[in-house]
């Protein structure tokens, strides 16, 4: 007994002298992009009705941003009107369930002179917004400049009476310029904005100058835009996305219509994003079906292709693209599951994060809500 007793407190004695004896070597670094380090619950899918109102113009259709602007309150914007509209969403603060929804009260978009932004000939293809809460203000990316379709803009609105104060043209700076070759309907499909105020922003699929757009095989490359509190361009970073994969072979209508593309961000603390990805493809037995996967994104580590050298284009240039983790994917058929908006809203009671995703319903009053649980550093 004493034997086998002292045989295994000498081997622990070796241990420690040559723990004590040998250089210490600085403890491993946690990957900051792994599943585990954020975790994304999906909760509950919630579809209503919204009411119309006496404004066609003021109709909220086809939402493609959304922001949360503290407790139960919420904007949205359109790629149908030039308008903002006030969501109401009501949560259950233990399980992030949606128990009601409401949008009501739209906020017209307007000009620097404070006219109505005309309609149609400069209402479509507002994709996403960005709050402020100093100024209470939004910025607004838009796949237009004013009557311009060939160019992308960001412009910046009141929320009190949605006046202009703020545009930001591509053309304006060297650093931007790229997104000038946007393919169309193809631009800013996402904005978000961190607590220090730093704004990202991204085009949907590539860039004319950057290469082909997403296929079966292969996804196509953006670029990832970040902006300081006065959106000031800093870093672009590459950033692939996942090609469609399926072709679809029913219905025949849909059939060559297959896209795939980053539809939406959320910034992080720490500088990581969520992406939000978007296709229209074939499912396992080629029918139609919209998918959406969740991507964790660093893009530390990723080079900088706001270089002058990357500003006639990234095909075959030498880089290294954002790194990226699936957290949440799903497939939804052909149902009023566009989802191309998504939010970070209010701390549940277990200290998570509510996300909350918002369809555009290609028109109508039908809408859809889609919430998980974000937990993790």
């Amino acid at each position: 007994m004493r034997g086998r007793f002292f045989a295994p407190l000498l081997a622990l004695l070796c241990l420690w002298a040559v723990a004590c004896c040998s250089p210490r070597r600085a403890p491993a670094q946690a990957d900051p992009l792994t599943a585990d380090s954020i975790r994304a619950v999906p909760v509950h899918r919630f579809d209503f009705e919204s009411d119309p109102p006496d404004d066609p113009t003021l109709t909220p259709e086809e939402l493609s941003g959304i922001a949360w602007i503290g407790d139960d309150r919420y904007l949205a914007v359109g790629d149908a009107h030039a308008a903002l509209h006030r969501l109401t969403i009501r949560v259950d603060p233990r399980t992030g369930r949606v128990l009601s929804a409401e949008i009501a009260g739209a906020i017209p978009l307007r000009d620097e002179s404070g006219a109505r932004v005309p309609e149609p000939a400069m209402a479509e293809d507002r994709e996403a917004l960005a709050y402020d809460p100093a100024r209470e203000e939004v910025w607004v990316a838009n796949e237009h400049t004013g009557t311009d379709k060939r160019r992308p803009s960001i412009a910046r609105h009141r929320v009190s009476d949605g006046r202009a104060t703020a545009l930001l043209r591509m053309n304006a700076d060297s650093v931007l310029s790229v997104f000038d070759r946007a393919r169309s309907n193809r631009g800013f499909e996402s904005l978000a904005r961190a607590s220090d105020g730093t704004v990202w922003t991204a085009n949907e699929d590539a860039l004319r100058i950057d290469g082909p757009i997403g296929g079966r095989t292969e996804g196509g490359v953006v670029r990832l835009q970040r902006l300081d509190a006065e959106m000031i361009p800093g870093a672009q970073h590459a950033y692939r996305v996942d090609p469609w994969s399926m072709r679809i072979r029913s219905p025949g209508l849909l059939s060559g219509r297959e896209i795939s593309g980053l539809s939406e961000l959320v910034a992080l603390p720490g500088g990581r994003l969520l992406a939000l990805e978007r296709a229209l493809c074939g499912d396992r037995g080629g029918v139609a079906t919209l998918r959406s996967r969740l991507y964790l994104v660093d893009v530390s580590g990723a080079t900088d292709v706001s270089a002058r050298e990357f500003r006639s284009g990234l095909a075959g240039k030498s880089y290294v693209a954002a790194r990226k983790v699936l957290l949440w994917q799903e497939t939804w058929g052909l149902t009023n599951s566009n989802f191309e908006a998504m939010t970070l809203g209010p701390t549940l009671e277990d200290g998570s994060r509510l996300l909350i995703l918002l369809a555009d319903n290609n028109a109508g009053t039908s809408q859809a809500l889609f919430t998980m649980r974000m937990s993790g550093r």
